[in-house]
């Protein structure tokens, strides 16, 4: 008995006036996990165990993560599709549709492709001027655009500045002449192509503009009403968030590499949380035995009865980004986007996909240094030194 008179209280943790159905079950512990079974004889016996070996093991429940396989994913067929109905388009800041799946125009060079791609369906055309053919992709949307009225406001079209072009006197004419050559009166996104500023004409550092400057210039454009939205490409996160720190008008795309090989899962998530929205490029990789061949891949397209293609491009589609793949023929562009918000890859079948994520970029310029993963956003817990 305590000097006040209390009486000690003994609880063995049970409630033996509750109904069964109501009383706390016994759930894994990270100890139980770590001797890899569970139960209440298990939780004693690894009680009893860490009694005599304390090696700072968390008693308490222990958290799965992803690879808990969920409840419903039992219920997803195996052996086809999850037939759904989205949205075939990304929703901005400001309220903005980009279209979920674009025509990449890097190394186009036929204007019947880009027709092709719009009689397909495509709505999104992506371009740059160092891909040297924006005058060729203009010719390929003059048609569309002469059809009917109101033909301008049913496309997206994105252009880019390049290195070279990161004074502000060089960001008002490079996005002046993409406008003239794609035959476009305004441009939907305008992103800084690289953060890497070149000096004219040359690939050499320029140290006399900084990115604020440039962005300044793109602001003025947005005022203007010669670009709607701008943005930003090969930005790593901690750049992205420097950019929103001091932006007027905040960017709302980061156009970057995005497979399988390469998930890029922090900055994707943290860009989607202050409203930057992320746009894949090089979704299919840049040749057939890179993804197309890859036996996971081709498992899983026989699996759901879709070509690799499509499997490689609903993974990132399944994870709200918008995608630019490349396309030759008129056969793979019809391909790559028929029906393509119309079904879902199942837990188990995304989650193999997620398994070959290796940090494997396609996309490597010598001049560029890529920053760390975890630099930028929430530190994560592992990388702090106590």
């Amino acid at each position: 008995m305590a000097s006040d008179g209390s009486q000690p209280v003994e609880w063995n943790g049970a409630f033996p006036f509750l109904p069964s159905w109501l009383r706390p079950k016994p759930s894994e512990s990270y100890a139980d996990a770590r001797h890899g079974h569970s139960g209440p004889a298990a939780h004693e016996e690894n009680h009893n165990q860490q009694e005599s070996d304390r090696t700072g093991v968390w008693n308490g429940p222990a958290p799965r993560g992803y690879v808990a396989r969920p409840t419903h994913a039992a219920d997803e067929p195996a052996d086809a599709p999850v037939a759904i109905k989205e949205a075939d388009y990304v929703t901005l800041p400001g309220g903005a549709h980009m279209p979920l799946i674009g025509l990449g125009t890097y190394a186009q060079s036929s204007a019947d492709a880009v027709r092709n791609a719009l009689a397909a369906g495509y709505r999104h055309i992506d371009c740059a001027p160092i891909y040297g053919n924006e005058a060729l992709v203009g010719e390929g949307l003059r048609d569309f655009l002469a059809q009917e009225e109101g033909a301008r406001e049913q496309l997206w079209i994105t252009s880019k500045i390049w290195n070279d072009s990161h004074r502000p006197a060089a960001v008002r004419a490079s996005a002046e002449k993409s406008i003239a050559d794609l035959g476009a009166k305004y441009l939907d996104l305008l992103l800084i192509h690289w953060p890497d500023a070149f000096k004219p004409g040359t690939e050499e550092v320029d140290t006399e503009v900084t990115l604020q400057e440039t962005w300044q210039a793109m602001e003025a454009l947005v005022e203007e009403g010669l670009v709607k939205h701008i943005g930003v490409s090969n930005f790593s996160l901690s750049q992205v968030e420097d950019v929103l720190s001091w932006a007027k008008v905040k960017p709302v795309v980061n156009q970057i590499e995005l497979h399988p090989l390469l998930a890029q899962r922090k900055i994707l998530g943290v860009c989607s949380r202050k409203g930057v929205r992320c746009v894949g490029y090089s979704p299919l990789g840049h040749s057939k035995n890179d993804l197309l061949e890859h036996p996971e891949v081709v498992r899983v397209a026989s699996e759901v009865g879709k070509a690799p293609a499509q499997v490689l491009l609903r993974w990132n589609v399944q994870r709200g980004v918008a995608v630019i793949p490349k396309a030759g023929s008129e056969p793979h562009m019809k391909e790559n986007i028929a029906g393509l918000c119309e079904w879902r890859l199942s837990w188990d079948q995304k989650a193999a996909l997620d398994a070959l994520n290796s940090g494997k970029r396609f996309v490597d310029m010598p001049w560029h240094q890529w920053a760390d993963d975890e630099e930028g956003g929430a530190v994560k817990p592992s990388t702090v030194l106590l």
